[in-house]
């Protein structure tokens, strides 16, 4: 989400309600160095960012959304949802083609590690996320809950059960336009070094991360705590 036309909006909230940009960085879970670039307009929000600022604030996420797209019509909140949805959709199906097996099949608990790790290895690359969707400290991982419903109704994967496992493939390729080369390459760095790992690796190592560490069960996992981590211990 491009910050550049609410940066105004933010700084706004912020003076009115009497908080210094530490302060205010600090309730929503980021460093102040890293709001002051968000007001700045030099690098972009994400969605469990702008969740944070409307509880904060008390104001819908959307209408966030409509002064973010400088339009204040919900045509152009659904515009912008509906693009974030097409890349997170995009992004797992890439992490199916380039971290399966070689039969083609990875498990879901897998798959959903494998896109949490291309996310945040993102923003700690480029402070910017490829989805930008909020992910969530879950038994198994952190995962993005709407990973599940595009899990379960996805005509372009196939889901069939082996043992106590779910095996996800391919129906058909994904669209190779959507993510750009430099998200491409993060998502191949992460499906290359996990792709032979089992399930449970994949699952101790984000276990071991900081952001994991850090948050508590059901809490949502701010994509700033990933650049605490050592740059070895990204993905």
């Amino acid at each position: 989400m491009n910050i550049r036309t609410m940066k105004n909006f933010i700084i706004k909230l912020r003076k009115a309600n009497k908080l210094s940009q530490e302060r205010l960085a600090k309730k929503i879970g980021i460093s102040r160095p890293t709001l002051d670039s968000l007001e700045k307009g030099e690098r972009d929000i994400t969605l469990g960012e702008l969740r944070k600022i409307s509880e904060i604030f008390d104001i819908p996420t959307e209408i966030l959304m409509d002064e973010e797209l400088s339009a204040g019509s919900k045509a152009g909140s659904q515009e912008f949802s509906q693009k974030s949805s097409k890349r997170f959709h995009n992004l797992i199906l890439q992490c199916i083609k380039y971290g399966a097996d070689d039969d083609g099949k990875i498990t879901k608990t897998k798959l959903a590690k494998l896109v949490y790790l291309c996310d945040f290895a993102s923003y700690y690359k480029f402070l910017k996320p490829i989805s930008g969707f909020e992910y969530k400290r879950l038994a198994q991982g952190p995962v993005a809950i709407e990973f599940f419903d595009i899990i379960d109704n996805n005509e372009s994967i196939s889901v069939e059960k082996k043992d106590k496992a779910m095996m996800i493939s391919l129906v058909e390729q994904p669209d190779n336009t959507i993510l750009d080369k430099k998200e491409m390459d993060i998502l191949k760095e992460v499906c290359k070094k996990w792709k032979k790992a089992n399930t449970q690796e994949v699952v101790d190592f984000t276990h071991r991360q900081i952001p994991w560490s850090m948050c508590k069960n059901g809490e949502a996992i701010p994509y700033e705590l990933i650049n605490m981590e050592a740059p070895e211990n990204v993905y």
